[in-house]
């Protein structure tokens, strides 16, 4: 993070004092500046004066430069822990946004292996949620009852699920639990997104300093607040979780990528970034299924993988001004993107605009089927059009031709699938993701709840099988469409 402005101040004022001290009569008059009791007891000669001085302002750049130094290092270090605990905030919100979105989804589902599948994901969130809960430095705030939430609303989750695989029927009351534990959920996002807007719009203070502002008080009722909301479902009666056995696998366009130095991967940085190269520095590697070199300056932090040089995600924190691109000028740019990063068969699907950036998803096609496996996501700045944001760990993990068969069922065979509760409008072939990190081809059926016409639905019936896949729930915001 970590391009460094040092104060010139002090190297201005050693100019000025060389200057100075070649200008006539300058040492005298230097003398006659410091005071008498200075000299008791010492006898020096003009030589020996003009050399004493010398070293001092010698020793005084030598313990300038150490301190300049230090506050560099610390710097350096306040940027990277201030950008891991963004990145907390930022996975621990999408941890909370896929339990609330899975939660209202199970309220859909039409068959019990859709439902048990919701309860596995809620569960795997919740222990992606606590994790990220704990590598914020928020330790001396009371967020136990939070990190509790988390792991009973996984587990009771399973619990249901449990029940289902049993051929039990869930109740009314279990139903309603659910429903509490998906509200409970939204209002700690909601608080958490609250925190990473804050963050971004440098609203957020570091812990340090909400202590010397005295804001840590109010940081602090905020959260008690919050745990009075979160703490307000009912009291939870279950029999502990299952086990989730799903493993990362290795990326596949990574695999058999030839490897990049550090020096390779900087330049490629730099282009991705642009910026010149001397602008940034070479951080901690991301050691993942997918290592990459990571590099960054002030506001940027750019991933290239360690195999193949891939650009796998770059995050530009700076402050946008004022929005002067339209809804198209963004998709051209970002499409510009793509197509000089050799990304092609590129569809856009859904976008939202939000603080100055408008995130567009694009998945892969093959013969107009969509792959939703190989996503990439792209912020773009409405002020000047700058790429912002750009993550393409999907696209690098999953992308490959794909051998689709023709679906055995119909689209009207496969409809049958989709719950009574939702009116059908329309339909398209998708290949999408599974938990068990593999892929089904599907029908994706756009639908409307007809208990709530407002609500957009997306369920993916297996175009072999005929089984229920997964459901996604289309939520409209001011700034453009999103799933959950």
């Amino acid at each position: 993070m970590i391009h460094y402005r040092g104060n010139n101040s002090f190297f201005q004022y050693s100019c000025r004092d060389k200057i100075f001290f070649k200008e006539k009569h300058t040492i005298k008059s230097k003398i006659y500046s410091i005071p008498e009791e200075f000299f008791m007891g010492f006898s020096f000669t003009r030589r020996g004066l003009i050399r004493f001085l010398t070293f001092s302002l010698a020793a005084v750049l030598v313990a300038v430069g150490i301190a300049i130094q230090s506050r560099a290092e610390a710097r350096q270090w306040r940027i990277l822990l201030s950008n891991q605990y963004a990145r907390s905030l930022g996975e621990l919100s999408a941890g909370l946004t896929n339990i609330a979105a899975d939660l209202e989804k199970s309220q859909y589902a039409g068959t019990p292996a859709q439902f048990v599948h919701l309860s596995a994901r809620v569960w795997r969130e919740s222990g992606g949620a606590k994790e990220a809960l704990g590598n914020l430095p928020m330790g001396t705030l009371p967020l136990d009852t939070a990190y509790r939430f988390l792991s009973q609303a996984g587990d009771y989750s399973m619990a249901l699920s449990k029940k289902v695989l049993s051929g039990t029927p869930l109740t009314e009351e279990d139903r309603q639990n659910e429903k509490a534990i998906q509200q409970a959920a939204v209002s700690l996002r909601d608080y958490v997104d609250d925190a990473v807007w804050k963050y971004r719009s440098g609203r957020l203070l570091s812990l340090a300093r909400m202590e010397a502002d005295g804001g840590a008080a109010a940081v602090q009722a905020g959260f008690e607040n919050l745990e009075e909301t979160i703490t307000s479902y009912p009291t939870l009666i279950y029999d502990g979780p299952f086990s989730d056995h799903l493993l990362d696998r290795t990326p596949v366009m990574t695999a058999n990528a030839s490897p990049v130095s550090p020096a390779h991967a900087k330049a490629l940085a730099s282009i991705a970034a642009g910026l010149p190269p001397e602008n940034l520095t070479q951080q901690d590697d991301e050691n993942s299924a997918m290592p990459s070199y990571v590099f960054a300056s002030n506001t940027t932090c750019i991933g290239i993988s360690k195999a193949g040089g891939y650009l796998t995600y770059l995050i530009n924190s700076r402050p946008i001004g004022e929005i002067r691109l339209s809804q198209q000028a963004v998709f051209s740019r970002a499409e510009q993107f793509l197509k000089e990063a050799g990304l092609e068969n590129m569809r856009a699907s859904y976008y939202e605009t939000a603080d100055g950036i408008c995130t567009v998803n694009y998945a892969a096609s093959q013969d107009g089927i969509l792959l939703y496996p190989d996503l990439i996501k792209i912020g773009i700045a409405l002020d000047n059009g700058a790429v912002v944001f750009y993550d393409a760990r999907g696209y690098l993990m999953n992308h490959q031709p794909r051998e689709l068969a023709p679906p055995l069922l119909t689209s009207q065979e496969a409809a049958a699938s989709v719950s009574p509760f939702l009116e059908i409008s329309s339909w398209r072939l998708a290949v999408i993701p599974t938990p068990g990190k593999n892929e089904v081809f599907t029908y994706e059926f756009s639908a409307v709840s007809k208990d709530n016409p407002q609500q957009q639905v997306l369920v993916y019936i297996n175009a072999a099988t005929g089984e229920e896949e997964n459901i996604l729930l289309l939520v409209p915001t001011p700034g453009g469409t999103l799933t959950k």
